[in-house]
């Protein structure tokens, strides 16, 4: 039902109990009715008001009989707030899920245009590998035609190596039978190189640079110095005699000028020298030997029992390995000590010597252990800066 006729309803009802409450009214007052023993007046008064309350309530009975709507804001608003919280809850839960929505949207379409863009990256990256394909397939073919090549090249190369081979045993005999031949001639050449070498040295008694003595000089004034100079000199002439050389009319030593005015010219000191007499030449027998002097403080280098090197030794080695091993000891030995202050030999450029015995007992000392020891080499004596050096090995 429309508005318009509810209202019309209304409105002739409203009218209808108004003209019947008029009418009770005026009923009730012409016959002097009363209500609850009031007075007429009053009574007639109270029609009225409950005239108006029936219209009131016809009204809303009758709206709320037609009009859901009038219903639900008489008897249901409550439930009515209610429904509408809940759906303003829900439109917000909807608001926050469309905003979500609209996020992942464009996360979505931030990864479609990326997924886009790989897609393309990927399409040039086919293509390229196709073209490298394309070429590689080109090489393919190349190869495959070289490799055609090659073969024949390698089966008349094999043809080769055939003929070649026979040419080798041809030659390899030809070698075995100049080998033959160059080990003739060399051992020929080595007897002659001997012969030679001996024709050269025989005779030969003192070589030069050889070293004829050690002597030690302390500091002289005047006659003294004199007589000690003299007696260096008879001490050399005594051993060049012995070793053969000179005679009584060629005399035995022979000292330059120079050499013998340094010698006296080193005695004025009042410090201890060291005096090194060389020959200053080959000298062969018969003939006086012709010396010269170098001359140095003497000086003390080790004291005995001094330890000069420490080395690890592997006893599980060979016996030829640890031979090698002490052999380079002893080298190592000879420039520490020369460093030290020691002269060494001149001909050999050695400053001493160990005994084989001691040498070779070491190394099967050494041997026997089976494992690593450290090699102590020490000092016999004191030792100054003429030499030689004494040394012993402690495992």
């Amino acid at each position: 039902m429309s508005g318009f006729f509810l209202i019309i309803i209304l409105i002739l009802a409203s009218g209808l109990i108004a003209y019947a409450g008029d009418y009770v009214g005026r009923k009730a007052g012409k016959k002097k009715l009363s209500l609850f023993g009031l007075r007429p007046k009053y009574t007639s008064r109270i029609i009225s008001i409950l005239t108006g309350i029936l219209i009131m309530i016809f009204s809303l009975v009758v709206l709320s009989v037609i009009s859901e709507n009038v219903r639900v804001a008489l008897f249901g608003m409550e439930k009515l707030k209610k429904q509408i919280y809940s759906l303003e809850n829900s439109i917000k839960s909807k608001e926050k899920e469309y905003t979500e929505i609209l996020k992942r949207y464009e996360e979505v379409k931030k990864g479609r245009d990326k997924a886009l863009k790989d897609l393309e990256e990927y399409k040039n990256k086919i293509h390229i590998l196709e073209m490298e394909r394309e070429k590689l397939l080109k090489e393919l073919n190349k190869l495959s035609m070289e490799k055609e090549r090659l073969k024949k090249e390698n089966e008349k190369l094999q043809r080769s190596i055939y003929e070649v081979s026979k040419k080798i045993a041809t030659l390899s005999k030809e070698k075995e039978s100049l080998e033959k031949d160059k080990k003739y001639l060399l051992d020929e050449l080595q007897f002659l190189n001997s012969t030679i070498a001996s024709l050269r040295t025989e005779g030969i008694i003192f070589k030069r640079g050889e070293l004829i003595l050690n002597y030690i000089i302390r500091g002289k004034t005047g006659d003294d110095i004199q007589k000690e100079a003299k007696a260096l000199l008879s001490l050399i002439e005594s051993i060049a005699r012995e070793r053969g050389a000179g005679n009584e009319e060629k005399g035995y030593v022979w000292v330059p000028e120079a050499e013998w005015k340094k010698l006296l010219e080193e005695m004025k000191t009042t410090e201890e020298k060291l005096v090194r007499v060389h020959s200053l030449a080959n000298i062969f027998e018969g003939e006086p030997v012709i010396v010269y002097f170098q001359i140095f403080p003497y000086k003390l280098v080790y004291k005995t029992g001094e330890v000069i090197l420490l080395k690890v030794i592997d006893g599980s080695e060979s016996l030829d390995k640890i031979e090698s091993r002490l052999l380079e000891v002893l080298s190592e030995v000879n420039k520490i000590a020369q460093q030290k202050g020691i002269l060494p030999d001149p001909l050999s450029n050695t400053v001493g010597e160990i005994s084989f015995d001691e040498f070779y007992d070491t190394a099967y000392k050494i041997k026997e252990r089976g494992k690593k020891v450290i090699l102590k080499v020490i000092v016999e004596e004191d030792t100054y800066n003429s030499g030689p050096l004494k040394i012993r090995f402690e495992i």
